[in-house]
């Protein structure tokens, strides 16, 4: 009893350092289509953490939309794109792999903090589908999660009235036509 009295507090700071933060974003424009650049800083939860060393492929998702500002309406979102990530331990070779969905490719780690920050390092990505309204004063956005809905069906109940698997970043936003 009193290990677990000691203990909790522990816990509860973990799960309260466990967030996503979106540091930077930015989208050029070459040769018609945008290019996107961010930092993403991921830090998983205790039970996050247990769950992908006991077999379970954690998925992230980043949205990025192109907003045009209205002064009398409620602004209007043009364009929208989900890019989702995966990752997973391999337990007998002891790597993390990460899984670029969207893109179709993969990477390898040694650790965990590597592999979360590679997660986080978004360079020069072709968005293809995303178009800024021509004219109008337009914001980027952008906004990372853990997708629960990703979770094996049994885990995701406890999942949504779990702290520790909400996980999900503020929306970043800047000027796109200053």
């Amino acid at each position: 009893m009193l290990a677990s009295i000691i203990l909790s507090p522990t816990a509860s700071v973990a799960d309260e350092e466990a967030k996503i933060t979106i540091d930077t974003a930015t989208l050029s424009l070459q040769e018609q289509t945008f290019l996107l650049s961010a930092n993403i800083h991921y830090s998983l939860s205790d039970e996050a953490i247990e769950a992908l060393h006991n077999g379970v492929t954690l998925t992230f998702n980043v949205d990025l939309s192109m907003i045009e500002l209205r002064n009398w309406l409620w602004n209007k979102r043009h364009s929208s794109i989900t890019l989702r990530y995966q990752i997973r331990y391999h337990t007998l070779a002891e790597i993390y792999q990460i899984s670029d969905v969207t893109h179709n490719s993969q990477h390898n780690f040694a650790t965990l903090t590597a592999a979360l920050h590679a997660l986080g390092k978004l360079r020069e990505l072709p968005m293809h589908y995303i178009a800024a309204p021509n004219g109008y004063s337009a914001h980027g956005s952008i906004s990372a999660y853990l997708n629960i809905e990703a979770l094996p069906l049994p885990m995701r109940p406890q999942a949504y009235i779990t702290p520790g698997w909400n996980l999900r970043s503020d929306s970043f936003q800047w000027p796109l036509n200053p």
